[in-house]
């Protein structure tokens, strides 16, 4: 079972059809119900990352019931409060909690119910999706930037000891970042079907990888 939360029409689209095509049942979590996912996932579950991060547990639960144990996690929502380039600490701390709960802490209840789901025969893998501010500072996103950093950390660790110290029992780790061939940002670029394949690509790897999985279309990933 693939669970995708943050589904949209480009990325999540993408991922859930071709893992479909896969064979696996597939599920979108996004904050309205799409006519096009109807031909890309088994169930689509309507919810706010911004709000209780509780809700986050509860959702593993029942995809767990109803379709069965998710055993592929794709953390894909984003919030990016906007503000003045030259002034980043304008935007208000209630707008930055949001951000937070979004980018981060909803993405860090995924990580922990999926590390707490059962082994399988098959490893389990985790994906959250990332960008640059890893090692750039971006325009007008302290917000966005501030909880995609603190993910990477959450995610560095576990593929650290989740993943290659405890040999993939709670799962492979990663963050997924799409580049050009010069190893900058795709930007708004974003490629759903480049996205796919190189999911499709590490959830068939048999240990774990590189934790920050920068990828190219067409190629797949890349050391920058």
């Amino acid at each position: 079972v693939l669970l995708f939360f943050g589904a949209g029409l480009n990325v999540g689209l993408s991922v859930m059809s071709k893992f479909r095509t896969e064979g696996y049942k597939t599920v979108a979590v996004a904050r309205t119900a799409k006519e096009e996912f109807k031909n890309a996932a088994d169930m689509v579950i309507a919810a706010d990352m911004s709000e209780e991060p509780s809700q986050v547990a509860r959702i593993f639960e029942e995809v767990t019931h109803k379709i069965g144990t998710p055993t592929v996690v794709v953390y894909n929502g984003k919030r990016n409060s906007l503000h003045n380039g030259s002034d980043p600490l304008t935007v208000s701390p209630s707008d930055f909690a949001k951000d937070l709960a979004v980018n981060a802490t909803s993405a860090y209840a995924a990580a922990a119910a999926f590390a707490a789901l059962p082994s399988t025969s098959h490893p389990k893998v985790f994906i959250y999706t990332g960008n640059m501010q890893f090692s750039v500072i971006v325009d007008q996103t302290v917000s966005l930037g501030a909880g995609k950093n603190a993910m990477y950390y959450v995610i560095e660790t576990a593929a650290n000891i989740y993943g290659k110290a405890g040999k993939g029992q709670k799962g492979f780790w990663y963050v997924a970042d799409e580049r050009t061939e010069k190893g900058e940002s795709v930007m708004g670029a974003i490629s759903g079907p480049a996205h796919a394949e190189f999911f499709w690509e590490l959830v068939n790897l048999k240990e774990q990888g590189p934790w920050n999985g920068t990828f190219v279309m067409g190629k797949g990933y890349k050391d920058f």
